[in-house]
């Protein structure tokens, strides 16, 4: 079986504004939106990531975990993390084993399936990130709706 791999544009290893406590923040690559007022432009192309195996990941992750533990943890943000799910569950599986919590930062613009349930499963915290209050003004902020 072929290794689980995660398409990134960057780490962050001291975030206080992604989630409770100080994280480690992973910027993925890949959106379907494109929002007007994106402050990620650069990773809208998936394929603009470095590619890492989910085990390159974890590791990286605990050289940093007596920094963020035990108030803290590892949020994936974006892009947009969904369009990664497959790649998140396995990741967040390998996380769950150190008992580090996880979080994602999403626009929440996708159909819930079996892949997505897994991942909610394994997701201690979503920040969800609404574009606008109004349906039809939020379709003005986005270029895929």
């Amino acid at each position: 079986m072929e290794k689980q791999k995660l398409y990134v544009h960057s780490f962050e290893s001291f975030g206080t504004v992604d989630g409770p406590g100080i994280r480690y923040v992973i910027f993925l690559t890949g959106c379907h939106l494109k929002c007007k007022y994106c402050q990620n432009r650069d990773t809208w192309n998936i394929k603009s990531g470095t590619e890492y195996d989910i085990d390159e990941i974890v590791n990286t992750v605990l050289r940093y975990q007596n920094y963020f533990m035990p108030n803290g943890g590892v949020t994936i943000s974006g892009g947009e993390p969904l369009i990664q799910a497959e790649g998140l569950i396995a990741l967040f599986k390998e996380f769950k084993k150190y008992g580090i919590h996880t979080a994602i930062d999403t626009s929440g613009m996708f159909k819930i399936t079996d892949t997505i349930k897994a991942l909610i499963d394994l997701t201690d915290l979503f920040l969800l990130d609404i574009k606008h209050i109004n349906p039809e003004k939020a379709k003005g902020l986005v270029r895929r709706f």
